[in-house]
């Protein structure tokens, strides 16, 4: 096979570009990948951070290194591997910081008087479907018992589709299986 040195030369200006982008998107990754409009590191892509010459458009070279530096981002010893640890790090954090956007949010939306903090007067007329109480109970006998409310909670995980937040089959969301 014969290579020409016009492909080689491609080639070492994609390493090139996508080895000048890889540390500054390794520390996005770090830091939680905050920067571009979708947010965090995930399902999310940082469009900036992966269009590392900054011509408006991301090639498969720079896609290639975006997820390398991704990857290299949570993998905090360097070794090459990703440990269990790192990667419950990695989902610690990302929990931690919509932990923190919710209740962010949740004292913007429900304080009242503007203290910045919730009281629990406040907290109680956090709106609540009208009939939540009679969807949990399940048996109508007028109260809730440990086993309904089990069984409230795992349906209001699960979602209307009882999806567990997944796209069902023929979705046109994203990820659709």
């Amino acid at each position: 096979m014969h290579v020409s040195s016009k492909t080689i030369g491609l080639g070492i200006v994609a390493l090139a570009v996508a080895l000048m982008g890889s540390a500054a998107i390794a520390d996005k990754a770090h830091d939680g990948g905050k920067g571009g409009p979708m947010g965090r590191m995930g399902p999310s892509f940082d469009f900036a951070a992966a269009d590392t010459d900054k011509d408006g458009k991301v090639t498969p070279a720079e896609f290639a290194a975006y997820r390398i530096a991704m990857v290299a981002g949570i993998d905090t010893d360097k070794d090459g591997l990703l440990s269990g640890e790192e990667l419950l790090a990695m989902h610690m954090k990302r929990m931690a910081e919509r932990a923190e956007d919710m209740s962010t949010r949740m004292v913007q939306d429900l304080d009242a008087d503007g203290d910045g903090k919730l009281s629990a007067a406040e907290m109680i007329a956090m709106p609540v479907p009208p009939d939540a109480f009679d969807r949990a109970d399940t048996n109508k006998d007028g109260v809730i018992d440990q086993a309904e409310a089990e069984a409230a909670l795992k349906a209001m995980m699960r979602g209307p589709d009882e999806s567990n937040g997944k796209h069902r089959k023929g979705d046109k969301g994203q990820g659709g299986n």
